[in-house]
């Protein structure tokens, strides 16, 4: 309708407004009048434009408190944001309204039939589909007269101040000097009943299901939480799949100038406050709304005389994205393991460039295995910035199901039993359907190589181990000298994808498979305790201080880097040669490694240096290499009085068998961290090779800094050097924003269904106090809590309990200082479990939120062989 080129239009009509005038109605006033235009029932009224808010701000004189609110307070005080946004709400509440926007105003109340109306904020930020401000800005109900209509929007212009408002638009990036604010005003829809209808359901996050939310009265009891509702589930069609009818002893009605909350007539309580067709209808209209806006809606709606209203309708932006690419419809239902969580036990996303090397890394593999390029790999997904794999055709036999969840169970107890759990909710959808294995079944000649590499090894495990990284080291040389002089977008993508991808495919598997022997011999030598000697804890001395554990010397490194800068009297610099030493060796390595968009320590020491300051700072008493040392005789010690027992008990030649396998697996565990070691060399050449493009696109203009280019795919590379590429600076920008926004997702599931299902975890049994999860790493530590979302920048004391989501090897170093570690994620041979175990640090895995259940200061228990974490405290006088 074109009025957003028009100079200080104060308000207009909602049906001349449609989803392009975001910037001048705000959120919802661009979407209800794009609802009135698609004939939906939207009650008619109409909007007081951003144009009013700005004039209302710059005659009062506002510009400056409001600058400074958001370019001067800092997101992460949260005292200081609250004060600061309540003082200039306040101002708001006691500004001015200038005549000319109150005329205006009053003139479109009367032009709308005047009466009583609800007055609404609408944000140009809100109702948007990366963040909701649902309950953030104030609305007005029962409003009559126009200087009281002329108040409420007064009220809605300060609420875009509130406290709550300012704080969730500086965690999600969203604060701005330039956001404004309009205002909907609306015909009063006297209800009779109301409530929600969300066209997908929010609480499984099911594309196919509609969740309805319905109660007697106006619908704010509904929204705000007051009265439980009436709900139904159904499917896409309109059908009623299931129907709970609540005890509903709240009710919103009229009174006075606004409204109130009053006890449900006792008739109404149990009564069902709809009836089959008015759901019916409900459903037609919620999926003729979500097909108009092409996304789930959450609509508000009210039904008057009968007759049903949609007042407002918002994308559901707490739906976790659909992986991406989606199957066809005659596929059926495909189910998704998490990459991010269940391989890694991580939760951030990766960049772009972290899509795209996994993408040539799992290609490597699968050409490995078939010998020809798998560049499409249509089973690898990609949702909110992690990866996915479909491993629905595993799945097409009931045997598989438990096959796979034992094996899932050995990262991540919680991703197995959650797969048994869908199983015997959704397995029938599954189970019985054609289709072959497509990839996975391919890989059996890859395993067969890896097997005669692994039986080598368990023959003779010194020698294997020193020429797997002879071998190793080689080849990633050999590849870093062929990356130089790549001069072309073409020779850098084709070598990231070719060489670094099917090559470095091989060279991080290798050695896996070398160290396999290893871990094989750990659960052989578990259970042979367990029925032989009666005592499985008889094993844990030998399972610590293993040798050749490459992230254990690293952090035995720094350990020894902090005594000698103690020694010295002298802060840690990047430029001292101790810490050059170390980044000439480990400075390829970083937070989150995995991802080449990840700056490197040799970049950015900052996290290494901070690590160092943290040792410095620890007593005598807590020396590592001591410790160490000492941790390694007792483990030579438990291996001889081991093979001693068994002797006794089996005789002389399994005690031979018996020593021979703890033999190799000291031997060879130790190499468990080397994969991630030289694969972080590879990601760190891939890194320069994308920054080497990076710099050319800076100097032919494309883009601002080399650093953008990590948030660009491959293919946009190949784009620019056919000239067809378009916007590079702007698609960076995006996609780093998506970036940003996806790494305060504080939930991922672990699986995830091809119609929207998100499935987190399992409900876990736990009584009051106790946190249960998996015991990974014996003992007892009491102390107190310090949960850690991210290492850099952490500062753990001496004998704290680390509470984390999960760990990489970057993390290892705090283990140094940790009395105990307590993950949401994991199981017994993810990364933090191997490292406690080796550590001797008490240790428990798949704690469902313990990140957000425990809180620094509290004291707690953590038994590493009952699995069990007892809160002692609140700990709130200690925090």
């Amino acid at each position: 309708m074109g009025i957003g080129d028009t100079v200080m239009v104060l308000t207009c009509p909602l049906h001349r407004l449609g989803r392009g005038d975001l910037a001048v109605a705000g959120g919802k006033g661009a979407s209800l009048g794009a609802m009135l235009g698609a004939g939906l029932p939207v009650p008619e009224g109409f909007a007081v434009l951003t144009d009013a808010y700005r004039a209302f701000v710059r005659h009062n004189g506002f510009e400056e408190p409001l600058r400074a609110l958001v370019e001067e307070v800092p997101p992460d005080d949260s005292d200081r944001v609250a004060a600061a946004a309540q003082a200039l709400k306040d101002r708001f509440l006691a500004g001015e309204i200038p005549e000319p926007i109150a005329a205006a105003i009053a003139e479109a109340h009367a032009a709308a039939g005047g009466g009583r109306v609800v007055v609404r904020s609408s944000a140009t930020a809100e109702d948007l589909p990366g963040a909701s401000f649902a309950g953030q800005h104030d609305s007005f109900l029962n409003v009559e007269s126009p200087e009281a209509v002329a108040e409420a929007v007064r009220g809605c212009w300060a609420s875009l101040w509130n406290p709550r408002a300012v704080s969730y638009r500086k965690r999600v990036g969203l604060d701005s000097a330039e956001i404004a604010i309009a205002v909907v005003v609306q015909r009063m829809i006297d209800a009779d009943r109301s409530g929600v209808l969300f066209t997908a359901n929010p609480l499984d996050h099911r594309r196919d299901r509609m969740l309805l939310s319905a109660s007697f009265g106006l619908g704010e009891a509904v929204v705000g939480g007051d009265v439980s509702p009436d709900t139904w589930v159904l499917d896409g069609s309109g059908k009623v799949l299931s129907r709970h009818l609540s005890d509903k002893q709240v009710i919103t009605v009229r009174e006075g100038k606004g409204t109130v909350n009053r006890p449900m007539p006792e008739e109404k309580r149990h009564e069902v406050s709809l009836l089959e067709p008015e759901v019916a209808e409900l459903a037609r209209l919620g999926a003729k709304a979500h097909v108009f806006f092409d996304s789930p809606q959450d609509l508000e709606w009210a039904i008057e005389g009968g007759r049903i209203y949609l007042v407002q309708s918002r994308p559901i932006t707490s739906l976790f994205p659909l992986p991406k690419p989606l199957p066809a419809p005659e596929d059926g239902l495909r189910l998704y393991l998490c990459f991010n969580v269940h391989a890694q036990q991580m939760l951030e996303p990766f960049t772009p460039a972290g899509l795209d090397w996994w993408r040539a890394i799992v290609g490597g593999f699968a050409h490995a295995t078939t010998g020809r390029p798998e560049r499409d790999l249509p089973w690898l997904k990609e949702g909110a910035g992690r990866l996915f794999a479909d491993i629905t055709p595993m799945l097409r036999k009931p045997g598989r199901w438990p096959q796979l969840a034992e094996a899932a169970s050995d990262k991540d107890p919680i991703t197995g039993q959650a797969l048994l759990a869908f199983r015997d909710r959704e397995g029938d959808r599954i189970i019985g359907r054609e289709g072959g294995i497509g990839f996975w079944w391919r890989i059996g000649p890859l395993f067969a190589r890896l097997g005669w590499r692994g039986l080598l090894a368990s023959l003779n495990p010194e020698k294997a181990r020193l020429r797997v990284l002879a071998e190793t080291d080689a080849a990633i040389r050999q590849i870093e000298t062929e990356a130089r002089g790549l001069s072309t977008m073409r020779a850098r993508v084709d070598f990231i994808r070719d060489v670094l991808g099917r090559r470095g495919a091989i060279v991080w598997i290798i050695p896996v498979a070398v160290m396999t022997p290893g871990l094989m011999a750990e659960g052989a030598l578990r259970r042979k305790v367990k029925d032989w000697l009666g005592d499985e804890t008889l094993i844990t001395p030998v399972q610590r201080a293993l040798p050749h554990n490459i992230t254990t010397e690293m952090g035995l490194t720094l350990w020894r880097l902090a005594r000698q800068f103690r020694a010295e009297g002298v802060e840690p610099t990047a430029d001292h040669p101790g810490v050059t030493a170390f980044l000439d060796r480990f400075g390829h390595r970083a937070l989150w490694e995995i991802d080449p968009g990840i700056a490197r320590w040799s970049e950015d020491p900052a996290y290494v240096l901070e690590l160092i300051r943290s040792y410095m700072d620890a007593p005598e008493e807590a020396d590592q290499e001591a410790q160490f040392a000492r941790q390694k005789a007792e483990a030579e010690a438990a291996m001889a009085d081991l093979v001693a027992r068994v002797r006794a008990a089996k005789g002389g030649l399994r005690a031979r068998l018996f020593a021979w396998q703890m033999r190799c697996y000291r031997d060879l565990a130790g190499l468990r961290e080397q994969p991630k070691y030289e694969g972080a060399r590879m990601i760190a050449l891939a890194r320069r090779i994308w920054l080497d493009a990076g710099t050319e696109l800076v100097a032919k203009g494309a883009l601002d800094a080399a650093e953008d280019v990590l948030f660009l795919r491959l293919d946009d590379l190949l784009a620019f050097e056919a000239g067809q590429a378009g916007d590079l600076r702007a698609r960076s920008a995006e996609t780093r924003a998506d970036y940003e926004r996806e790494k305060t997702r504080r939930a991922v599931p672990r699986w995830v269904t091809s119609d929207g299902e998100a499935i987190f975890g399992v409900q876990a049994e736990e009584s009051g106090g106790v946190l249960a999860g998996l015991p990974v790493s014996a003992g007892t530590h009491e102390g107190r809590v310090r949960v850690i979302l991210h290492p850099a920048g952490a500062r753990l004391e001496r004998g704290e309990v680390l509470v984390c989501r999960g760990t990489d090897p970057a993390w290892t170093p705090l283990f140094l200082q940790a009395g105990a570690l307590v993950m949401e994620t994991g199981g017994a041979v993810s990364h933090g479990s191997i490292v406690a175990r080796e550590y001797g640090l008490p240790a428990v895995a798949g704690v469902a939120e313990a990140t957000t259940r425990l809180q620094d200061g509290q004291r707690v228990r953590v038994d590493g062989q009952s699995g069990q974490v007892v809160i002692l405290d609140t700990g709130r006088e200690a925090a």
